[in-house]
Protein backbone atom coordinates (compact mmCIF):
# COMPACT_ATOMS: atom_id res chain seq x y z
CA UNK A 1 0.00 0.00 0.00
CA UNK A 2 0.90 3.35 -1.18
CA UNK A 3 2.31 5.33 2.07
CA UNK A 4 -0.04 8.47 3.21
CA UNK A 5 1.05 11.74 3.73
CA UNK A 6 0.08 14.57 6.13
CA UNK A 7 -0.35 18.30 3.88
CA UNK A 8 -0.63 21.57 4.88
CA UNK A 9 -2.11 24.07 1.95
CA UNK A 10 -1.02 27.38 3.13
CA UNK A 11 -3.32 29.71 1.00
CA UNK A 12 -5.59 33.15 1.51
CA UNK A 13 -6.29 36.41 0.33
CA UNK A 14 -8.07 36.30 -3.06
CA UNK A 15 -10.14 33.33 -4.93
CA UNK A 16 -7.13 33.23 -7.42
CA UNK A 17 -5.42 31.42 -4.75
CA UNK A 18 -8.14 29.38 -2.92
CA UNK A 19 -9.09 27.95 -5.82
CA UNK A 20 -6.14 25.96 -6.96
CA UNK A 21 -5.80 25.23 -2.92
CA UNK A 22 -9.26 23.79 -3.10
CA UNK A 23 -8.32 21.92 -6.63
CA UNK A 24 -5.44 20.54 -5.05
CA UNK A 25 -6.55 19.59 -1.61
CA UNK A 26 -9.37 17.28 -3.44
CA UNK A 27 -7.21 15.34 -5.36
CA UNK A 28 -4.62 14.61 -2.54
CA UNK A 29 -7.78 13.54 -0.18
CA UNK A 30 -8.62 11.66 -3.02
CA UNK A 31 -5.87 9.72 -2.98
CA UNK A 32 -6.45 8.92 0.78
CA UNK A 33 -3.82 11.70 2.00
CA UNK A 34 -4.94 13.97 5.18
CA UNK A 35 -5.06 17.54 4.00
CA UNK A 36 -5.71 20.48 5.94
CA UNK A 37 -5.88 24.20 4.00
CA UNK A 38 -4.57 26.80 6.57
CA UNK A 39 -5.85 30.16 5.82
CA UNK A 40 -6.15 33.98 7.39
CA UNK A 41 -10.60 33.55 7.84
CA UNK A 42 -11.17 37.05 6.12
CA UNK A 43 -14.28 37.36 4.06
CA UNK A 44 -13.57 35.94 0.55
CA UNK A 45 -11.73 33.20 2.49
CA UNK A 46 -14.69 31.87 4.38
CA UNK A 47 -17.27 32.65 1.44
CA UNK A 48 -15.41 30.46 -0.87
CA UNK A 49 -13.97 27.35 1.77
CA UNK A 50 -17.42 27.76 3.50
CA UNK A 51 -19.12 25.07 1.04
CA UNK A 52 -16.02 22.78 0.55
CA UNK A 53 -16.06 19.48 2.28
CA UNK A 54 -12.36 20.11 3.14
CA UNK A 55 -10.94 20.41 6.82
CA UNK A 56 -9.40 23.50 7.49
CA UNK A 57 -7.77 25.95 9.67
CA UNK A 58 -7.35 30.04 10.12
CA UNK A 59 -4.55 31.98 11.66
CA UNK A 60 -5.86 35.80 11.41
CA UNK A 61 -3.36 38.27 9.73
CA UNK A 62 -1.83 40.62 11.73
CA UNK A 63 -0.24 42.17 8.29
CA UNK A 64 -3.68 43.11 7.05
CA UNK A 65 -3.69 46.63 7.92
CA UNK A 66 -0.35 47.87 7.05
CA UNK A 67 0.94 48.79 3.16
CA UNK A 68 2.81 46.27 1.14
CA UNK A 69 6.51 47.18 2.36
CA UNK A 70 5.78 46.96 6.21
CA UNK A 71 4.21 43.78 5.17
CA UNK A 72 7.15 42.65 3.39
CA UNK A 73 10.01 43.85 6.47
CA UNK A 74 7.24 41.87 8.89
CA UNK A 75 6.76 38.91 6.82
CA UNK A 76 10.73 38.14 8.92
CA UNK A 77 8.71 37.52 11.92
CA UNK A 78 7.20 34.78 12.25
CA UNK A 79 4.02 33.92 14.75
CA UNK A 80 4.64 31.42 17.95
CA UNK A 81 1.02 29.93 17.62
CA UNK A 82 1.52 29.39 13.36
CA UNK A 83 5.32 28.12 14.55
CA UNK A 84 3.42 25.36 17.22
CA UNK A 85 0.86 24.46 14.82
CA UNK A 86 3.20 23.57 12.23
CA UNK A 87 5.92 21.49 14.84
CA UNK A 88 2.54 19.85 16.70
CA UNK A 89 0.73 18.91 13.24
CA UNK A 90 4.88 17.26 11.91
CA UNK A 91 3.36 17.66 8.03
CA UNK A 92 5.64 15.44 5.32
CA UNK A 93 4.75 18.36 2.75
CA UNK A 94 3.66 22.08 2.65
CA UNK A 95 2.59 23.72 -0.12
CA UNK A 96 2.23 27.18 -0.49
CA UNK A 97 0.26 29.01 -2.64
CA UNK A 98 1.28 32.23 -2.98
CA UNK A 99 0.87 35.68 -1.44
CA UNK A 100 1.38 36.55 2.29
CA UNK A 101 -1.22 34.57 3.96
CA UNK A 102 0.71 31.43 2.86
CA UNK A 103 4.23 33.32 4.00
CA UNK A 104 4.06 32.21 7.67
CA UNK A 105 3.05 28.58 7.35
CA UNK A 106 5.85 28.05 4.72
CA UNK A 107 8.65 29.61 6.57
CA UNK A 108 7.30 27.77 9.80
CA UNK A 109 8.35 24.11 8.28
CA UNK A 110 11.99 24.35 8.94
CA UNK A 111 14.43 22.09 6.97
CA UNK A 112 12.70 19.08 8.26
CA UNK A 113 9.69 19.59 5.87
CA UNK A 114 9.65 19.74 2.11
CA UNK A 115 7.76 23.14 1.10
CA UNK A 116 6.64 23.30 -2.59
CA UNK A 117 5.23 26.72 -3.77
CA UNK A 118 3.00 27.33 -6.66
CA UNK A 119 2.95 30.53 -8.92
CA UNK A 120 -0.03 30.73 -10.66
CA UNK A 121 0.58 34.11 -12.48
CA UNK A 122 3.24 35.21 -15.46
CA UNK A 123 5.14 37.56 -13.08
CA UNK A 124 6.14 35.37 -9.80
CA UNK A 125 4.58 37.29 -6.51
CA UNK A 126 7.05 39.03 -3.81
CA UNK A 127 6.06 36.22 -1.36
CA UNK A 128 7.02 33.63 -3.39
CA UNK A 129 10.13 34.87 -4.61
CA UNK A 130 11.14 35.70 -0.79
CA UNK A 131 10.96 31.78 -0.41
CA UNK A 132 13.49 30.87 -3.00
CA UNK A 133 15.37 34.00 -2.18
CA UNK A 134 16.04 32.37 1.05
CA UNK A 135 15.71 29.12 0.80
CA UNK A 136 12.95 28.13 2.56
CA UNK A 137 11.25 26.56 -0.80
CA UNK A 138 12.48 22.93 -1.56
CA UNK A 139 11.02 23.37 -5.14
CA UNK A 140 8.76 25.53 -7.47
CA UNK A 141 5.95 24.78 -9.46
CA UNK A 142 5.07 27.60 -12.32
CA UNK A 143 1.41 27.85 -13.57
CA UNK A 144 2.68 29.73 -16.44
CA UNK A 145 5.97 28.96 -18.04
CA UNK A 146 9.01 31.61 -17.40
CA UNK A 147 6.84 33.21 -14.36
CA UNK A 148 10.15 32.76 -12.23
CA UNK A 149 13.48 35.21 -13.70
CA UNK A 150 16.82 34.35 -14.02
CA UNK A 151 18.18 34.85 -10.23
CA UNK A 152 15.19 33.13 -8.86
CA UNK A 153 16.07 29.30 -11.30
CA UNK A 154 19.76 30.57 -9.56
CA UNK A 155 18.66 30.17 -5.95
CA UNK A 156 16.64 26.99 -6.63
CA UNK A 157 19.38 23.89 -5.42
CA UNK A 158 18.62 21.78 -8.47
CA UNK A 159 17.66 22.26 -11.65
CA UNK A 160 14.69 19.88 -11.19
CA UNK A 161 13.35 22.52 -8.09
CA UNK A 162 11.62 24.44 -10.70
CA UNK A 163 9.26 23.20 -12.85
CA UNK A 164 6.18 24.40 -15.57
CA UNK A 165 3.08 22.14 -14.28
CA UNK A 166 0.35 24.34 -15.43
CA UNK A 167 -2.86 25.62 -13.26
CA UNK A 168 -4.31 23.16 -11.02
CA UNK A 169 -8.37 23.23 -11.93
CA UNK A 170 -11.23 22.53 -9.65
CA UNK A 171 -13.29 19.03 -11.17
CA UNK A 172 -16.47 21.18 -11.30
CA UNK A 173 -15.13 23.42 -14.07
CA UNK A 174 -13.53 20.89 -16.07
CA UNK A 175 -16.88 18.97 -16.02
CA UNK A 176 -19.26 22.14 -17.52
CA UNK A 177 -18.90 20.94 -21.10
CA UNK A 178 -20.80 18.06 -19.20
CA UNK A 179 -23.14 20.56 -17.69
CA UNK A 180 -26.65 20.37 -19.95
CA UNK A 181 -27.01 24.32 -21.92
CA UNK A 182 -29.79 25.93 -20.41
CA UNK A 183 -32.62 25.75 -23.28
CA UNK A 184 -32.72 29.74 -24.66
CA UNK A 185 -33.80 29.94 -28.15
CA UNK A 186 -34.38 33.35 -28.25
CA UNK A 187 -30.85 33.87 -29.93
CA UNK A 188 -30.11 36.65 -26.87
CA UNK A 189 -26.13 37.32 -25.85
CA UNK A 190 -25.67 35.76 -22.44
CA UNK A 191 -22.86 37.92 -21.16
CA UNK A 192 -21.24 36.85 -17.60
CA UNK A 193 -19.67 40.15 -16.32
CA UNK A 194 -16.81 39.25 -13.07
CA UNK A 195 -14.04 41.43 -11.81
CA UNK A 196 -12.14 38.73 -9.71
CA UNK A 197 -13.26 37.62 -6.54
CA UNK A 198 -13.76 40.65 -4.75
CA UNK A 199 -15.28 42.39 -7.33
CA UNK A 200 -13.89 45.43 -9.66
CA UNK A 201 -15.10 48.80 -9.13
CA UNK A 202 -14.53 50.51 -12.44
CA UNK A 203 -15.70 47.40 -14.24
CA UNK A 204 -18.86 47.44 -11.63
CA UNK A 205 -19.57 51.20 -12.83
CA UNK A 206 -19.04 51.24 -16.64
CA UNK A 207 -20.15 47.93 -17.60
CA UNK A 208 -23.76 48.59 -17.22
CA UNK A 209 -23.58 51.88 -19.90
CA UNK A 210 -21.39 49.41 -22.23
CA UNK A 211 -24.20 46.87 -22.27
CA UNK A 212 -26.99 49.43 -22.87
CA UNK A 213 -25.04 50.69 -25.78
CA UNK A 214 -24.71 46.96 -27.14
CA UNK A 215 -28.30 46.45 -26.86
CA UNK A 216 -29.66 48.67 -29.27
CA UNK A 217 -28.32 46.25 -31.53
CA UNK A 218 -28.63 43.02 -30.15
CA UNK A 219 -31.00 41.35 -27.20
CA UNK A 220 -28.33 40.98 -24.11
CA UNK A 221 -28.75 39.32 -20.71
CA UNK A 222 -26.48 39.50 -17.86
CA UNK A 223 -24.93 37.34 -14.84
CA UNK A 224 -23.27 40.20 -12.70
CA UNK A 225 -20.58 39.62 -9.72
CA UNK A 226 -20.01 42.69 -8.55
CA UNK A 227 -18.41 41.76 -5.14
CA UNK A 228 -20.05 43.39 -1.29
CA UNK A 229 -19.04 46.98 -2.32
CA UNK A 230 -21.42 47.86 -5.32
CA UNK A 231 -24.18 45.36 -5.65
CA UNK A 232 -26.45 47.99 -4.72
CA UNK A 233 -25.32 50.63 -6.89
CA UNK A 234 -24.97 48.27 -10.53
CA UNK A 235 -28.40 46.00 -9.39
CA UNK A 236 -29.93 49.71 -9.74
CA UNK A 237 -28.10 50.72 -13.25
CA UNK A 238 -29.46 47.58 -14.81
CA UNK A 239 -32.48 48.44 -13.12
CA UNK A 240 -32.97 51.82 -14.95
CA UNK A 241 -31.47 50.83 -18.13
CA UNK A 242 -33.87 48.34 -18.59
CA UNK A 243 -31.23 44.98 -18.57
CA UNK A 244 -32.27 41.96 -17.89
CA UNK A 245 -29.85 41.56 -15.47
CA UNK A 246 -29.05 38.80 -12.21
CA UNK A 247 -26.56 40.28 -10.01
CA UNK A 248 -24.98 38.76 -6.89
CA UNK A 249 -22.44 39.83 -4.55
CA UNK A 250 -20.74 36.72 -4.66
CA UNK A 251 -21.73 33.47 -7.31
CA UNK A 252 -21.12 30.56 -5.18
CA UNK A 253 -21.75 28.41 -8.63
CA UNK A 254 -20.11 30.19 -10.74
CA UNK A 255 -19.28 27.14 -13.20
CA UNK A 256 -22.98 27.48 -13.92
CA UNK A 257 -22.30 30.95 -15.05
CA UNK A 258 -19.45 29.94 -17.26
CA UNK A 259 -21.57 27.41 -18.55
CA UNK A 260 -24.12 29.87 -19.34
CA UNK A 261 -22.91 32.55 -20.66
CA UNK A 262 -21.87 32.90 -24.41
CA UNK A 263 -19.03 35.73 -23.57
CA UNK A 264 -17.13 36.42 -20.10
CA UNK A 265 -16.20 40.00 -19.09
CA UNK A 266 -13.76 40.49 -16.35
CA UNK A 267 -10.18 40.71 -14.91
CA UNK A 268 -7.35 38.67 -15.86
CA UNK A 269 -6.66 37.09 -13.00
CA UNK A 270 -4.43 33.50 -13.62
CA UNK A 271 -6.99 31.18 -12.65
CA UNK A 272 -9.84 33.00 -14.71
CA UNK A 273 -7.50 32.53 -17.79
CA UNK A 274 -7.34 29.03 -16.84
CA UNK A 275 -10.98 28.00 -16.14
CA UNK A 276 -11.40 30.83 -19.67
CA UNK A 277 -8.76 28.13 -21.73
CA UNK A 278 -10.19 25.00 -19.99
CA UNK A 279 -13.50 25.29 -21.54
CA UNK A 280 -13.53 27.64 -24.08
CA UNK A 281 -15.49 30.40 -23.49
CA UNK A 282 -14.77 33.63 -25.48
CA UNK A 283 -13.88 36.70 -23.10
CA UNK A 284 -13.00 39.94 -23.27
CA UNK A 285 -10.11 40.29 -20.74
CA UNK A 286 -9.65 43.74 -18.61
CA UNK A 287 -6.12 43.92 -16.82
CA UNK A 288 -6.43 45.39 -13.23
CA UNK A 289 -3.96 48.28 -13.78
CA UNK A 290 -2.62 47.98 -10.42
CA UNK A 291 -1.58 44.92 -10.09
CA UNK A 292 2.21 44.05 -8.82
CA UNK A 293 4.49 43.78 -11.75
CA UNK A 294 1.61 44.57 -14.40
CA UNK A 295 1.27 40.70 -13.50
CA UNK A 296 -2.39 40.58 -14.83
CA UNK A 297 -1.07 42.67 -18.21
CA UNK A 298 1.06 39.90 -19.06
CA UNK A 299 -1.93 36.86 -17.81
CA UNK A 300 -3.89 38.15 -20.55
CA UNK A 301 -1.08 38.45 -23.04
CA UNK A 302 0.27 35.01 -22.71
CA UNK A 303 -3.35 33.91 -22.59
CA UNK A 304 -3.92 35.30 -26.03
CA UNK A 305 -0.32 34.50 -27.50
CA UNK A 306 -1.16 30.86 -26.72
CA UNK A 307 -4.45 30.59 -27.84
CA UNK A 308 -4.19 32.28 -31.18
CA UNK A 309 -0.79 30.77 -32.10
CA UNK A 310 -2.71 27.57 -32.06
CA UNK A 311 -4.71 28.45 -35.23
CA UNK A 312 -3.55 27.17 -38.69
CA UNK A 313 -2.57 30.21 -40.70
CA UNK A 314 -2.16 32.63 -38.12
CA UNK A 315 1.35 33.56 -36.03
CA UNK A 316 1.88 35.75 -33.48
CA UNK A 317 4.55 38.40 -34.55
CA UNK A 318 8.08 37.75 -32.65
CA UNK A 319 8.30 39.24 -28.85
CA UNK A 320 11.43 41.39 -29.25
CA UNK A 321 13.39 40.83 -26.06
CA UNK A 322 13.65 44.43 -23.80
CA UNK A 323 11.30 45.54 -25.93
CA UNK A 324 7.74 46.39 -23.96
CA UNK A 325 4.71 46.38 -26.23
CA UNK A 326 1.38 48.53 -24.87
CA UNK A 327 -1.19 46.39 -26.96
CA UNK A 328 -3.07 49.34 -28.32
CA UNK A 329 -3.69 46.90 -30.94
CA UNK A 330 -3.08 43.05 -31.04
CA UNK A 331 -1.73 42.64 -33.95
CA UNK A 332 -1.03 38.99 -35.43
CA UNK A 333 0.12 37.98 -39.29
CA UNK A 334 -2.36 35.57 -41.33
CA UNK A 335 -1.89 33.59 -44.43
CA UNK A 336 -5.29 34.67 -45.54
CA UNK A 337 -5.69 37.98 -44.03
CA UNK A 338 -8.18 39.29 -46.14
CA UNK A 339 -10.56 36.61 -45.75
CA UNK A 340 -10.17 36.32 -41.90
CA UNK A 341 -10.63 40.42 -41.44
CA UNK A 342 -14.05 39.44 -43.30
CA UNK A 343 -15.11 37.17 -41.09
CA UNK A 344 -14.17 38.77 -37.98
CA UNK A 345 -16.37 41.69 -39.41
CA UNK A 346 -19.03 39.78 -39.86
CA UNK A 347 -18.84 38.42 -36.45
CA UNK A 348 -18.90 41.66 -34.98
CA UNK A 349 -15.44 41.82 -33.91
CA UNK A 350 -13.73 45.02 -34.78
CA UNK A 351 -10.59 44.70 -37.41
CA UNK A 352 -8.50 46.27 -39.47
CA UNK A 353 -5.41 45.90 -41.58
CA UNK A 354 -3.10 47.99 -40.27
CA UNK A 355 -1.13 49.27 -42.82
CA UNK A 356 -1.99 47.64 -45.95
CA UNK A 357 1.18 48.43 -47.51
CA UNK A 358 4.25 48.37 -45.74
CA UNK A 359 5.98 51.46 -43.56
CA UNK A 360 9.24 51.04 -45.91
CA UNK A 361 6.95 51.22 -49.16
CA UNK A 362 5.06 53.86 -48.63
CA UNK A 363 4.91 57.07 -50.68
CA UNK A 364 6.80 59.34 -48.73
CA UNK A 365 9.55 56.50 -48.19
CA UNK A 366 10.26 56.07 -51.90
CA UNK A 367 13.13 58.14 -51.53
CA UNK A 368 14.82 55.48 -49.96
CA UNK A 369 14.80 52.90 -52.90
CA UNK A 370 13.91 49.88 -50.76
CA UNK A 371 12.77 46.70 -52.45
CA UNK A 372 9.53 44.32 -52.24
CA UNK A 373 10.55 41.75 -49.68
CA UNK A 374 13.88 43.13 -48.76
CA UNK A 375 12.93 43.04 -45.06
CA UNK A 376 12.36 40.02 -42.86
CA UNK A 377 8.81 40.00 -40.58
CA UNK A 378 10.60 41.11 -37.30
CA UNK A 379 11.98 43.81 -39.48
CA UNK A 380 8.60 44.90 -40.46
CA UNK A 381 7.47 44.73 -37.09
CA UNK A 382 10.49 46.75 -35.54
CA UNK A 383 9.67 49.76 -38.23
CA UNK A 384 5.81 49.78 -37.17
Amino acid sequence: MDKKYKILIATGGTGGHIYPAIALAHKYEKDGNRVIIVGTGNDIEKKILSSEDLEVKYFPSKLKDFPAYKKFLLSFWLDKEVKDFVREMKPDMILGMGGYASSEICRAGGRNVCVIIQEQNSIAGRVNRFLIFFGKASAAIQGLPGSFGKLDRLMMRFSDDMRFLGNPIRKEILDIKKISPVEDKSGDLKVFIMGGSQGARSINLNLPNAIAALSRSINIKVVHDTGDDDYEEVKESYRRLGIEAKVSKFNRNVESAYAWADLFIGRAGAMTNTALSAIGLPSILIPFPYAKDNHQFYNAKDYYDKKLSKIKGISIPPRIKNYKIVYHLYIVFAERRDELLNYCLKKGIEAKVHYPKPMYLQESLKYLKHKKGIFSKQQILAIA
